[in-house]
């Protein structure tokens, strides 16, 4: 560090030496404008900054790890009372973690549940969203609509499920 230091200052006396002549013509009783020591201390400094550099490159980083996958929200609209088109997206996707939301973006009210009895998520009414229920595994579950029973759907599945069929001749209840 010293030097450097050294440097800057033998550049600095033989800048300010060189302004010195060429103004003054040698004559030291004379006195320097002050702008030609800004400036020359400008120049210095900059020299200075620039062999600081060093000749080598910096180091490359070492690639951070991968981040785990962070738990998101995925939500359910649900778009009517029929069958396996009642749910956008149907099948839904996702993973481990993340936590499912139903959106009743249709006119009647809707009470969701997991087939495999893991999850009640209770009556959704018309533009409320149900409370959210958190992915323990990535493993294939249906859910329906216990108001409306053909409302099927399902989670992490190649395919919406096929409707029950309606108990009733007449349709009374299925919808």
């Amino acid at each position: 560090m010293s030097l450097i230091i050294n440097d800057v200052c033998l550049v600095l006396r033989l800048l300010l030496s060189s302004i010195d002549q060429l103004f003054h013509g040698g004559d030291h009783q004379a006195m320097r404008p002050p702008f030609l020591f800004g400036a020359g201390f400008a120049i210095v400094g900059a020299l200075a900054l620039w062999s600081c550099g060093g000749a080598s490159a910096p180091a490359a980083p070492s690639p951070a790890p991968a981040p785990a996958p962070t738990p998101s929200s995925v939500t359910v609209d649900i778009v009517g009372s029929i069958g396996n088109q009642a749910y956008r997206p149907n099948p839904v996707s996702a993973n481990s973690g993340d936590t499912l939301w139903f959106r009743n973006n249709d006119s009647a009210m809707h009470h969701i549940v997991l087939d495999d009895g893991s999850a009640d998520l209770g009556d959704i009414i018309p533009g409320a969203t149900s409370r959210g229920w958190k992915l323990r595994n990535t493993n294939a579950t249906n859910f329906h609509c216990t108001l409306h029973p053909s409302m099927v759907g399902s989670i992490n599945a190649a395919k919406a499920p096929d409707p029950a069929p309606c108990p009733d001749p007449y349709g009374y209840g299925c919808s």
